[in-house]
């Protein structure tokens, strides 16, 4: 709306100019169009005629015609063009502004170190299952696009501690470096076990050869876009009916099916029983396909495996199943 303001605002300045032009070399003959163009210039802009002036009755009637529309035109110009800079800037200071302040609430929230292809899927992720999160990235352009998004961003170096240290890091659950080369998200993983030496750090890696200096720089987990996109093609040549499954269920919108990670503390009701005597399944109708014990990851655990403090169980289910599961796993153990 505002540039098609703006459009009309110049449209009519030069229409006034032609039109102002024409009538006084018409009107006086011996004015040239120099003389014609600067009598109307002078008229648009209310500056004063000074030597030149309409020597004829009809060209002075046609001044006092054109001098109030040229000071209405220039008024409109003027506030269109000013009030479209400084209502831009303003919104832009009062949304950045605002914008800080809820990064600054932040706690226990993901910081995504850039916003490229990847950065974006994470942040899709991360929206999706609701957990806070901040991006990172030094390109205006592409930020613009998750303010769009009314996703919380900072326009800066992710490699630097004041950036990182204005997006939270010291009271962040996780940072993700997705930068597009090795070497930045290798600086990325020190600086940010640098700052908070219990966060944890998930980093991209391009080349295989780039994993071992990430996990040495800091990094908690790697991942390589690239091996994991040839194994899914090779997989969708080679069991595509298991590869359409497992993206129906946990990558279709449509779907509610999900995976949650739950820790079973001291006071948990679960605790000390083995997986029959907790009946899970019946009882929230969600399924435990993993148990982490440690260092040790129990895939598929039977009926009859206890289930002890500490245990971080992997859980399948619908959403509504996987609350029911955490509310019973959090609830007071009946003594």
């Amino acid at each position: 709306m505002e540039l098609r303001q703006i459009k009309w605002a110049i449209i009519s300045i030069v229409s006034f100019m032609v039109f102002g032009t024409v009538g006084f070399m018409w009107l006086e003959k011996d004015f040239t169009m120099l003389d014609a163009a600067w009598l109307t210039e002078t008229t648009l802009l209310t500056v004063g005629y000074g030597d030149r002036l309409p020597k004829t009755v009809s060209g002075q009637m046609f001044a006092l015609l054109i001098m109030p529309l040229g000071v209405g035109i220039v008024a409109y110009a003027i506030g269109i063009i000013a009030g479209s800079v400084v209502e831009g800037q303003l919104l832009n200071f009062l949304g950045r502004r605002a914008m800080e302040t809820k990064i600054s609430k932040l706690k226990n929230h993901i910081i995504v170190c850039g916003a490229g292809r990847v950065g974006w899927q994470v942040a899709e992720q991360l929206a999706k299952d609701d957990v806070p999160f901040v991006i990172i990235d030094s390109h205006i352009d592409i930020l613009q696009q998750y303010g769009q998004q009314n996703l919380l961003f900072i326009q800066g170096d992710a490699r630097e501690d004041d950036i990182l240290r204005q997006a939270g890091i010291d009271h962040a659950r996780g940072v993700v470096a997705a930068l597009p080369t090795d070497a930045d998200n290798v600086y990325i993983a020190l600086t940010a076990k640098g700052l908070n030496p219990d966060i944890l750090v998930v980093a991209r890696a391009d080349r295989l050869e780039s994993e071992d200096k990430l996990y040495r720089a800091g990094a908690d987990k790697v991942v390589s876009p690239a091996v994991i996109g040839g194994r899914r093609m090779a997989m969708s040549i080679l069991k595509p009916a298991s590869v359409e499954y497992v993206d129906t269920v946990l990558h279709d919108k449509e779907h509610e099916i999900d995976l949650e990670e739950i820790v079973l503390r001291e006071h948990s009701p679960l605790t000390n029983k083995t997986l029959a005597e907790a009946q899970l399944r019946e009882k929230t109708g969600a399924m435990v396909v993993a148990i982490r014990r440690g260092q040790e990851l129990i895939s598929n655990p039977r009926a009859s495996q206890m289930l002890l403090p500490g245990d971080l169980l992997i859980v399948f289910g619908t959403r509504n199943q996987l609350t029911s599961f955490e509310r019973l796993a959090s609830a007071p153990k009946k003594l």
